[in-house]
């Protein structure tokens, strides 16, 4: 394996779907009311992919160096395996989370009213700044450090805050919006999904890392229930969609009905699976059924568009 192979293979390139749903929903939703900003978007994206990035290279190195990659089953971490060595990670890490902040500020600016007489009166500015350091703290404290989060059973309570609610708002508040009573739904829903993804890929791994000390939901809640808490999760965000959609949109709701049936199915293809390593197969649709349900809006505005 080529030194360039192992680093594409740290940032987990097959993980940015989650990230780009986060932005790629809210603003898609924005867009179908003709109100989403390219120039916004674009940039809120980029952000996002650094974020991701960063939580992947952390949580490699953070894995490896408290041995929980030690019998890992599912593709391997490049610090556990010796293709990037830990001080090349850690410098790595710095450096895209450097990159996540400025990114992050620049993106903020537009907030923070310089040169508008009355200036950011309301603090918003450094209220969202305050929450990007966090995001980027949660990033890297997921595996990293003395008591990572990750290790406690947190994973899916931080995924579920920062891929839903922070994101969707966030988008809102970069256009000059106040979120609705009814975006909450579609909010907490990307959250929901996107916490399946990890709560997926913790049942994979919940032999291996309750032998390593790496104490997951799915870990405390053994395999059945863990099952039962993918099912919720994925439910509830289906049946919020659904709902939302009802009530705003005719046309999303054709499209979001039909991916409460493709997750339906997931889930009882999910609930035969029978060895850990197999849940492994899963993932990726999993993933990439929460980044079609975010471009349905956005495929509802080009055809709007280009009728």
């Amino acid at each position: 394996m080529t030194l360039v192979q192992a680093w594409l293979n740290a940032i987990r390139l097959r993980t940015l779907p989650l990230a780009a749903a986060a932005i790629l929903l809210p603003s898609g939703i924005l867009a179908l009311q003709g109100l989403a900003q390219g120039q916004v978007v674009l940039h809120a994206l980029w952000t996002a992919f650094l974020l991701q990035i960063l939580s992947n290279l952390a949580n490699d190195y953070g894995d490896a160096v408290s041995g929980a990659d030690r019998h890992r089953i599912g593709p391997a971490r490049m610090v556990a395996s010796g293709q990037i060595t830990a001080s090349a990670m850690r410098n790595a890490i710095l450096g895209v989370a450097a990159l996540a902040l400025i990114s992050g500020v620049w993106l903020l600016f537009p907030l923070a009213g310089f040169g508008h007489p009355q200036g950011d009166s309301h603090g918003t500015f450094w209220g969202w700044l305050a929450l990007g350091i966090a995001a980027v703290v949660a990033a890297i404290r997921y595996t990293v450090g003395s008591n990572p989060y990750g290790y406690r059973g947190l994973g899916e309570v931080a995924v579920l805050t920062f891929f839903g609610p922070v994101a969707y708002v966030g988008i809102f508040t970069l256009h000059g919006l106040t979120i609705t009573v009814w975006d909450w739904i579609p909010a907490i829903a990307a959250g929901l999904l996107a916490a399946s993804v990890l709560n997926l890929n913790n049942l994979r791994d919940r032999e291996q890392d309750a032998q390593a000390g790496k104490i997951t939901l799915a870990v405390r809640l053994g395999n059945r229930r863990a099952l039962l808490f993918q099912t919720i999760l994925v439910m509830a965000a289906v049946v919020g969609l659904v709902g939302y959609a009802w009530a705003r949109s005719v046309p999303l709701l054709w499209g979001w009905s039909l991916m409460a049936v493709a997750y339906s199915n997931l889930l009882r293809k999910i609930w035969q699976v029978r060895e850990p390593p197999d849940y492994d197969a899963f993932l990726k649709p999993t993933a990439l059924y929460l980044l079609v349900v975010a471009m349905m809006p956005w495929i509802l505005y080009w055809r709007t568009m280009n009728p």
